[in-house]
């Protein structure tokens, strides 16, 4: 499969090339630009300006026009995003811990995650066990579409390591348009990652194709896509004493390679199938003006159509599916063995839903500064579980229904300088979650103030919602629970301000839960003493019938002097029950680096960057569950208090980005030697990595 890939991705990049290295003569034939690489005019077209040509030759215009837009899933909107295209620490976008290295993860690329940040948390899915993979997943509405007035293809390449425990990803993105209405396009994501720790690897792949056409009065929008993940589950090093305390080992060597340290389990896997269909469109109702264009004895009469309201639907269908594959049967890892070995540990998930409503399109009245929607929504959802069968000792599969009947509305005004706002409400009519609700909100105000810009926004929500299925019912080989749990009740303020001059922005929050689910229990400890017994893991949901209240504020200040650049980024926060709610309570990330452009052609970033947070007791990762849970009883362990620095280079040169990066470079340095970014699972030591992205038109 790899290889197949590796030549998909290399033809469609030399087909590209050669195309846009190209020019198109009149009788048909073509010929090069002569200088090996195409130019770019005044007109920002590609062609060749040079005097004293044939005049039977004429070049072939080439615009690099490209715009990316999504999708917003319920109400179907168009939100233009920025392109993909800015030399910015692109060196941290391959980082399974985040651009800014706040998310613990198991160490090995594109293995689960999970934001130390909890405002930056998404609530839990339906299908809980890829919210940990959203490092690779990509849900409908933030799948980017392409506008262009050309053909685009994008071939990103990302390595590190040997063919041995290396790690590589490959991605192919194209987008064309038949016209300047319609278009298409497909990408391809292959992550490999073989993992330094035994039994540790990932394989991931995805495809998906998408298409669109925005007509005068009638707009779609479609997306398939197919998801396949694979990643193997070692449960963590056996001993962490191999990375803080090496000398203490029976061995006696001071340093190990992370191939020499035993791990937990082997022969263990978890593989998933992601597979949704989106579709958004819209009728557009409106009436023609008429515009005069007055030429020299020509009077050209158009009728410009004016949409001022839409009728829309949009739909999401998902089929997914999750199997725990255990062929060692370590029975002395898990608590309890609920089916037998052969049994299928697995289960499946299927959803759809519709939503249809009107819009009324904002900026029609200026009597009227804001647009607004009203829409009704049907959800349908199917759960496949494995169930005993009483006195046969077997096991079969059942399948658990639920569905929704929704109504929901939304007020935004995007338009202008000075002042924006953006409201939902939803609730639940009739069906399995009858009175949940969701009531969000923001608003921002920009204006000037001593001769600099300010910004003040504001945001916030209500939410009365229904624990996810699989923390109500879960059943399987190692887990089994049935629970009656209360609607989580959840609310939130938060608010920021920002300062263009000072480079400066502060964001502060405070949130209060009712009923907060969450899964914990006893991690997995393996006796190495005769003082330390065997700790089998045993997980659980559980929910507190009390209040959690967490605070949080985030400051950002970048510091600029000619060339010299140095941002920082520091968040505190507290929680009221750290036993429930473990948080650290303080993450700091630190990026210092030289941005310059050599001979007005390359862009260049030079520097080190760090990313640190302070010890608590981190949630524990559970790979029968595919999992992070919170740690109980004695064996707990604290993590953090260890900084992470890499130091990098980072290039632009026309179409094509790429870098190079010392990962982890203080790797022994220090006195303390914590290095993990979750309980007992370390973080790779020193490695060499590079990137590349390279855009075609044509």
């Amino acid at each position: 499969m790899r290889r197949v890939l590796i030549s998909l991705l290399l033809l469609t990049a030399l087909a590209a090339n050669l195309c846009a290295q190209e020019t198109l003569r009149m009788d048909g034939g073509r010929t090069g630009n002569g200088g090996g690489m195409p130019t770019l005019n005044q007109q920002g077209f590609v062609g060749d300006n040079k005097a004293g040509r044939d005049s039977t030759v004429t070049d072939r215009t080439v615009p690099r026009d490209v715009k990316m837009f999504r999708i917003t899933p319920i109400l179907g909107n168009i939100t233009p995003i920025a392109t993909d295209t800015a030399t910015f620490n692109f060196q941290n976008l391959h980082f399974t811990d985040g651009l800014n290295g706040e998310y613990n993860y198991l160490g090995n690329m594109g293995s689960p995650r999970q934001s130390r940040i909890f405002f930056n948390r998404a609530d839990a899915s339906q299908f809980i066990f890829t919210d940990a993979l959203d490092f690779f997943l990509t849900t409908p509405g933030e799948f980017n579409f392409t506008n262009t007035k050309s053909p685009f293809t994008n071939i990103s390449y990302y390595r590190a390591g040997n063919k041995v425990n290396g790690e590589e990803w490959f991605k192919a993105y194209f987008g064309a348009n038949v016209n300047k209405r319609t278009g298409l396009g497909f990408n391809i994501d292959y992550l490999y990652g073989r993992g330094l720790y035994d039994h540790q690897s990932t394989g991931y792949f995805n495809g998906s194709l998408y298409g669109y056409h925005h007509g005068e009065r009638y707009a779609i929008n479609a997306l398939l896509s197919y998801n396949k993940l694979r990643l193997a589950e070692n449960g963590g090093i056996a001993d962490d004493r191999y990375i803080t305390n090496p000398e203490a080992m029976a061995e006696g060597k001071k340093t190990y390679r992370p191939s020499d340290m035993p791990t937990n389990l082997h022969s263990t896997w978890n593989e998933d199938f992601v597979r949704t269909l989106f579709l958004a469109q819209d009728f557009k109702l409106g009436y023609y003006k008429a515009r005069t264009d007055s030429l020299p004895d020509t009077v050209i009469v158009h009728h410009d159509f004016i949409p001022v309201s839409k009728i829309f639907h949009t739909m999401e269908l998902n089929s997914n599916s999750r199997r725990f594959i255990d062929y060692a049967n370590t029975k002395d890892y898990y608590a309890d063995n609920f089916l037998p070995y052969d049994s299928i540990d697995g289960t499946q998930y299927l959803s759809l839903r519709n939503t249809a409503g009107l819009t009324l399109i904002e900026g029609i009245n200026k009597w009227i500064p804001f647009g607004a929607s009203a829409y009704i929504s049907h959800e349908y959802r199917q759960f496949t579980l494995s169930d005993s069968v009483g006195g046969t000792g077997r096991d079969h599969m059942h399948t658990y229904k639920e569905s929704n009947i929704s109504l929901g509305g939304n007020l935004k005004r995007s338009l202008g300088e000075a002042f924006h706002f953006n409201a939902s409400a939803e609730t639940v009519l009739l069906g399995s979650d009858l009175g949940a609700f969701n009531i969000e909100g923001s608003a921002d105000l920009n204006f000037h103030l001593w001769g600099d810009t300010m910004r003040l926004r504001a945001d916030g929500y209500m939410k009365n919602s229904n624990p996810s299925f699989y923390y109500r019912h879960y059943h399987s080989q190692h887990y089994w629970w049935d629970n009656d749990l209360h609607k989580e009740f959840r609310t939130r303020l938060g608010g920021s301000i920002a300062i263009d001059h000072t480079r400066t922005r502060l964001y502060a929050g405070v949130e209060n839960i009712k009923n907060y689910t969450y899964l914990a229990g006893t991690p997995y400890k393996p006796g190495v003493t005769t003082t330390r017994p065997l700790s089998l893991s045993s997980i659980t949901a559980r929910q507190f019938t009390g209040n959690i209240q967490v605070l949080s504020a985030t400051l950002w200040q970048d510091i600029k002097w000619g060339v010299f650049h140095w941002d920082n980024e520091v968040t505190a926060q507290y929680s009221s029950h750290p036993d429930m709610l473990p948080l650290p309570m303080l993450n700091v990330y630190s990026n210092l680096y030289l941005l310059f452009t050599y001979a007005g052609e390359l862009k260049v970033q030079f520097g080190a960057d760090a990313r640190w947070f302070s010890r608590y007791y981190a949630p524990d990762y559970a790979p029968a569950l595919q999992q992070f849970f919170v740690q109980e009883g004695p064996e707990k362990v604290e993590i953090g208090g260890y900084p992470i620095v890499n130091v990098y280079a980072n290039f632009h040169l026309k179409q094509v980005r790429f870098y190079v990066m010392y990962y982890h470079v203080n790797q022994g340095l220090l006195r303390q030697n914590e290095s993990f970014l979750a309980p007992h699972y370390p973080i790779n030591p020193r490695l060499f990595k590079l990137g590349l992205s390279w855009n075609f038109w044509d």
